[in-house]
């Protein structure tokens, strides 16, 4: 998933918005199957092409449903939707913090009565969302400059200018990992990362500011990985993958690795709320979410789930027992509270 805007608009300054959908089976709220319409929107590309095989055709066979597809998320749309009265979307993937902060006012409550979160990360799930895949926001490294056995280890290696020097990139936004990475690099415990001391990580940070660049979006994360126009990388895991999939010379640090996922909700008045329930149920499970992680290069947020993955996607699956025991679960309650503070914040810091 690349960066989207998070900001939650006024309603009027989103009149001009358009919310056609874009699918092939028709203008949303039309039904050619016994058992109802679901619009489901995501992010686009590869990834929902991916999803469509994993979780919604699988379902909407069984279900008697038929699926539309639309997209991409945008969090001012479904506001737009919901207070306008005309929710057009019924299900839709977000990033997690978005319906804990949104819960019950721009997406529903689930009914978990038929949902087993017990292999779940702590953390993962809320009233109004289930996770769908995991990935971690993780260092990653150039074998061409960094070999043998002076190579990182920890996060106070990615600041370490002396002993492993070169160019830093890092997300160029506040809530994707670079505050908590640069806590933990300055000592702070990984149970006393929340509520996050941003005053300390921005002291951190600036111990690299002349060292560091920014990637806004995944696919520039991966791009430098592969022509390898830095050294060191905060990235996600799945675009390492990707990354060295397509040749680059790198290799991943697990240590304190930031553990996110993809999140389900769905939107507050679903016109197809009975339908809605039943796919987030269906994909709440672990055979659809090992599909998924064999087609895309996230793991199942559902730890039972056995995907059937070759050597390179075990190498960055993030659901391996020794990986999670170093994993950090990102606190989104506190991002859900704190992030429009915060992203204020990282744009005076980072223009400055």
């Amino acid at each position: 998933m690349s960066h989207l805007s998070r900001t939650l608009l006024p309603v009027a300054a989103l009149a001009a918005l358009s919310l056609a959908a874009c699918s092939a089976g028709g203008s949303p709220g039309d039904s050619n199957a016994d058992g109802g319409t679901l619009v489901f929107a995501s992010y686009g590309s590869a990834y929902q092409d991916a999803q469509n095989e994993a979780f919604l055709t699988p379902w909407a066979a069984e279900a008697g449903v038929t699926v539309q597809n639309d997209g991409p998320t945008s969090y001012p749309k479904i506001q737009q939707m919901v207070e306008s009265g005309n929710a057009i979307w019924d299900v839709v993937d977000t990033e997690p913090y978005f319906p804990v902060a949104n819960c019950d006012t721009l997406v529903e409550k689930i009914d978990f009565a038929n949902i087993d979160t017990s292999q779940y990360p702590e953390g993962t799930w809320s009233d109004c969302s289930i996770p769908i895949a995991q990935y971690s926001t993780m260092m990653i490294y150039s074998t061409d400059t960094f070999t043998g056995s002076a190579v990182p280890t920890t996060p106070a290696d990615f600041f370490d200018l002396e002993k492993f020097p070169g160019t830093r990139m890092v997300p160029g936004w506040a809530g994707a990992g670079a505050l908590e990475f640069a806590l933990l690099a300055d000592g702070v415990p990984a149970e006393k990362l929340y509520p996050l001391d941003t005053e300390r990580a921005y002291a951190k940070l600036d111990t690299i500011r002349d060292s560091l660049t920014f990637w806004n979006t995944s696919s520039e994360s991966q791009q430098a990985m592969e022509d390898g126009s830095a050294d060191l990388w905060l990235a996600w895991s799945g675009r390492g993958y990707e990354a060295e999939n397509n040749g680059a010379k790198i290799a991943p640090v697990w240590e304190d690795n930031l553990l996110s996922w993809a999140s389900l909700s769905i939107v507050k008045g679903s016109p197809n709320l009975e339908q809605a329930q039943s796919f987030v149920e269906y994909a709440a499970q672990a055979a659809p979410q090992a599909r998924f992680a064999e087609l895309q290069p996230y793991s199942p947020a559902d730890l039972s789930a056995k995907p059937e993955l070759n050597d390179l996607q075990e190498k960055w699956n993030v659901a391996k027992p020794e990986v999670q025991d170093q994993s950090i679960v990102t606190n989104v309650q506190w991002w859900a509270d704190n992030s429009a503070e915060a992203e204020t914040e990282w744009t005076a810091w980072s223009t400055s």
